[in-house]
């Protein structure tokens, strides 16, 4: 009966979408949803008109004369422009070529064919603050504002324009400067600017960002969606929001179905038709169940971890049709991953499993490109076969790295689509750094939290959201209260700098978030609270930050975190150290770089080098650790290990290994270990194995108990402690650096 009502709803649309061009357009986009290389999501617009240009478009600097750049081009500020409108510090003294504001304009056509819709600009990012007008011969009308970085930005232009007429658009774009420390600043290096060759200089976009775009919707459209998914409940959830550009109350009927992004044969719940009012150049919310979901845990979005190659998670469609008097106006669909993030006693959880993370902080506007997210190819759509965004989260998953700290800034559509396709999870973060001289402003610091999650909340990889990086402690509560009235599924952070130790601060409304601690020292077993690491800077002192040792640091840290049951481990940042690590990028062009780097230089493969894999195997899911040899020894170096422990021969040898599982399903780890004489392939003394219950993202310690013969030594031997763990019949960590000194009978 489903399939039969599943037809009905096809022939109807087809029936009702033939009869306008702009409807037509519509139902190519439907019919093109069940493709497996389908777009995440569609606009469901009739036009949609690419504003971009190295032509079209003028710029002045504080009213002075005109000329012509391209936008977006990394903004006004970027090295891409030709050449480059403004220098940040490139006098020393922290230079301003821009006083107050900056003006862009460009001529505008609007389409004919979008009589009786609505005309919308849509800009990907205006930094930090914009003011869009539209100049009709001596007319001039601002149509829109907008404050803070960033974030998307709307303007409606319906009721101002007239189709086939031609108008200047004009957008009036402000410096974080001209609002006195009250909107947030993005993660731009200020301390930089009197001091460019200290490495902090930013190459942060001000300006117009990401995209710039016309687009023509139908009268009445949906504006946005949030499909919430419940695996505790088992229920599924969406809220829509609908939007009436016309002069009369609208009456229209939602149709709405499920689908499978990966072309699977799941028997979806029927979800029902609704009906909503609209008030004339209003909104109106319509909610979409809740409906039962009983498709089980092969249904959810599941985190690729551990990381496979051609891993492909579960991902859902939801298609919409909104018809009003049987006549189709809109065709949308909204991919969506099944997953629920919740917050255990002292770990996270994903669709009720614990999960613990192993995290980079990537600052878009300390890399190798101005509006980075947006003209870099690592964050792009890949050009060949490994390569583009997907290949950038494959990267990180192959070195044990699950997670991506958006750091200040905002990820592009396409960077989440990448991640929910690859099962990489991703921390959007606001552009709040309480570090710097960022005064409160109720209004400004309150919408950035909104939205963020706005931009981000149907992408099931993202995990969590960071209200602040280097937090004011007095500001986390009242950010956490904003950002819940968008969206409450998702647990909260803030990266601390001023707590200094573990817990949560709460708001108002109840809503709380933990600290991810910086630059602290060593962890301590943590039981009774989440506890986290945002930001390690791979060093074991405050005041070494710039001047670390390497990446085995990091790794090193990590054990530390994961025997104390930490539940988030990030360095800040990765690229710092591995300046080449991700596609285009090199040393060379890398804004904030470290010193040691000499193993993966532009141009060298540090792919298989000593200190990657030192990494890998710190990092790996089934790890097994002598926490006591390794902690004993410390930091990775070039004489590690330099600390043996001793045995004499014929003595009880007795060591206790930490077990990790941190796969998210099976609880069946096999623990195998071999002693050998001189080498890790030499005489075996003993060798055991011994199968144990780990339940998914917890770890155990377990006792090695062997006899070392008594033989007669001459010279002092070494015995090598063989570690692996295996899971489902396969290898899935081994280790061969544990080792240890025999001395001579005769001492």
């Amino acid at each position: 009966m489903r399939n039969n009502r599943n037809s009905g709803w096809r022939v109807r649309c087809l029936n009702d979408c033939v009869r306008t061009l702009a409807q037509k357009l519509a139902l190519a986009v439907a019919l093109s949803i069940a493709l497996p290389a389908a777009a995440a999501g569609n606009s469901g617009a009739v036009a949609n008109i690419d504003l971009a240009s190295g032509q079209a478009w003028t710029l002045s600097i504080d009213d002075g004369p005109a000329r012509e750049i391209t936008v977006p081009g990394g903004g006004f500020n970027s090295d891409r422009q030709a050449p480059p409108w403004i220098e940040m510090c490139g006098d020393g003294r922290g230079k301003r070529a821009v006083k107050d504001h900056v003006v862009y304009q460009r001529k505008l056509t609007i389409p004919k064919n979008a009589a009786g819709c609505a005309t919308v600009l849509e800009v990907g990012a205006v930094n930090h603050g914009a003011e869009v007008y539209l100049v009709d011969g001596a007319k001039e009308t601002l149509v829109a504002t907008h404050i803070g970085p960033n974030m998307p930005i709307v303007a409606d232009l319906t009721a101002y324009v007239v189709p086939g007429h031609e108008y200047l658009l004009k957008i009036k774009a402000y410096p974080m400067w001209h609002y006195p420390h009250t909107v947030p600043n993005g993660f731009i290096y200020q301390e930089g600017w009197t001091q460019p060759t200290n490495g902090w200089a930013s190459k942060f976009s001000f300006g117009i960002a990401k995209y710039i775009r016309l687009m023509v919707y139908p009268p009445v459209r949906i504006r946005d969606l949030f499909v919430q998914p419940s695996v505790s409940k088992a229920s599924l959830v969406c809220d829509v929001w609908l939007e009436n550009h016309s002069a009369v109350e609208r009456s229209v009927k939602l149709r709405t179905r499920l689908t499978s992004w990966n072309s699977a044969h799941w028997k979806y719940p029927a979800l029902p038709d609704t009906t909503a009012t609209v008030p004339a150049h209003g909104q109106s919310k319509v909610t979409i169940g809740p409906v039962n979901w009983a498709l089980g845990s092969g249904s959810y979005w599941w985190p690729n971890k551990p990381f496979r190659e051609n891993y492909a998670p579960q991902l859902h469609n939801l298609d919409i049709a909104l018809s009003e008097k049987g006549k189709t106006l809109q065709t949308l669909t909204r991919r969506f991953g099944f997953a629920e993030w919740t917050e255990g006693p002292y770990y996270y959880l994903v669709n009720g499993v614990r999960l613990n993370f192993i995290s980079d902080a990537t600052p878009e506007a300390a890399m190798s490109e101005y509006d980075c997210y947006s003209t870099a190819a690592a964050f792009l759509p890949p050009t060949v076969a490994g390569s583009g965004c997907p290949e950038t989260w494959k990267r990180y998953m192959r070195l044990g790295i699950c997670a991506n700290r958006i750091h200040q800034s905002t990820p592009t559509e396409y960077m989440m689509n990448a991640a929910d396709e690859t099962g990489f999870m991703l921390i959007p973060e606001t552009a709040i750094r309480g570090y710097q001289q960022e005064r409160w402003n109720e209004e400004n610091f309150t919408r950035a939290p909104r939205e963020l999650a706005q931009a981000c909340r149907n992408h099931p990889s993202v995990c969590f959201y960071s209200l602040q990086n280097e937090e004011n402690p007095a500001w986390v509560g009242a950010l956490a209260d904003a950002i819940v009235t968008v969206d409450a599924t998702r647990p909260l952070v803030f990266e601390d700098s001023e707590q200094n130790h573990p817990g949560a601060v709460f708001g108002r409304s109840g809503a709380h978030a933990y600290a991810l601690l910086h630059y602290r020292p060593a962890p301590t077993n943590a039981t009774s609270m989440i506890a986290g690491m945002g930001e390690c800077a791979w060093n074991g002192s405050a005041n070494q930050r710039t001047n670390a040792p390497f990446l085995e640091q990091f790794a090193f840290q990590v054990l530390q975190g994961r025997c104390a049951n930490w539940a988030y481990y990030s360095g800040w940042d990765w690229i710092n150290y591995w300046p080449n690590f991700l596609e285009g990028m090199s040393a060379a062009k890398h804004v904030w770089k470290q010193q040691y780097h000499e193993d993966r230089q532009a141009g060298q493969d540090g792919w298989n080098s000593p200190v990657i894999n030192c990494v890998q195997k710190a990092f790996s899911p089934c790890l097994v650790l002598d926490a006591d040899f390794y902690f004993t020894n410390g930091t990775f170096g070039a004489n590690w290990p330099a600390k043996l422990p001793l045995y004499h021969s014929g003595q009880s040898f007795e060591r206790t290994v930490q077990v990790f599982n941190d796969e998210l399903d099976g609880d069946e780890v096999l623990l195998r270990w071999s002693l050998h004489w001189d080498s890790p392939q030499g005489p075996l003394v003993d060798e055991k194995q011994e199968h144990l219950k780990i339940k998914p993202g917890f770890h155990l310690a377990e006792t090695i108990h062997a006899q070392i013969p008594s033989i007669h030594i001459k010279v002092v031997r070494h015995l090598y402690l063989v570690l692996e763990s295996v899971k489902a019949g396969q290898l899935r960590f081994h280790d061969e650096s544990v080792c240890f000194l025999v001395p001579p009978t005769d001492l």
